[in-house]
């Protein structure tokens, strides 16, 4: 989470993914959907699952893509059993759930694809800006794995994460370091060890 230029504030995509948050962020979105639908079954007349789709999208938005999944497939199951267990609202809290879940899938999707917007590099003590520096850890491990010729695959593996976000972090450490190949990673390999 950031001030953009023009006092915007920004969200990044997966912020707390790898992070000490994103089990934080999961369990409390997790609770929250719980509550809704709790909510839902204490109040047959009013279809208060619909207001599941705000911490869905939120989570879909922040979070990792096992803890994303995780989420998507909570939310699906109390749809189900709030449907169950609410024989007279079943046809309404199923047309409900397909286009929540569908925003889910959809906003997880768009976060994959959103560009990432260049970070300034972090100043150093005597002043001048060092890209190294304004790379966060796990991207300065992805950094130093891929600048010894490891795949993205291979990457993943090693650090236990998705290909997907192994290539984030890298997309992310090149406009850190304002280098666009894998080659010029390669070229600065000792710097970033």
């Amino acid at each position: 989470m950031e001030t953009e230029p023009g006092g915007w504030f920004v969200v990044r995509p997966f912020v707390v993914a790898d992070t000490p948050l994103d089990p934080a962020v999961t369990v409390s979105c997790v609770l929250l959907l719980c509550v809704i639908f709790v909510i839902e079954l204490l109040t047959p007349n009013a279809v208060v699952a619909a207001f599941a789709v705000l911490p869905l999208a939120a989570a879909m938005w922040l979070v990792s893509t096992r803890f994303a999944a995780l989420i998507l497939a909570v939310t699906a199951g109390l749809f189900i059993a709030a449907a169950l267990m609410e024989a007279a609202n079943r046809l309404t809290l199923i047309l409900v759930a397909i286009p929540i879940l569908a925003v889910g899938v959809i906003v997880r999707f768009y976060a994959a694809r959103v560009p990432l917007i260049p970070v300034p590099p972090a100043a150093s003590r005597d002043g001048t800006r060092e890209p190294i520096a304004a790379l966060t850890r796990r991207e300065l491990e992805v950094a130093q794995l891929a600048a010894s010729a490891y795949t993205a695959a291979e990457i993943g593996h090693r650090l236990h994460i998705g290909e997907r976000t192994v290539e984030s972090h890298l997309a992310s450490s090149y406009l850190k370091l304002g280098i666009t190949s894998r080659s010029q990673l390669i070229r600065m390999a000792d710097r970033l060890h």
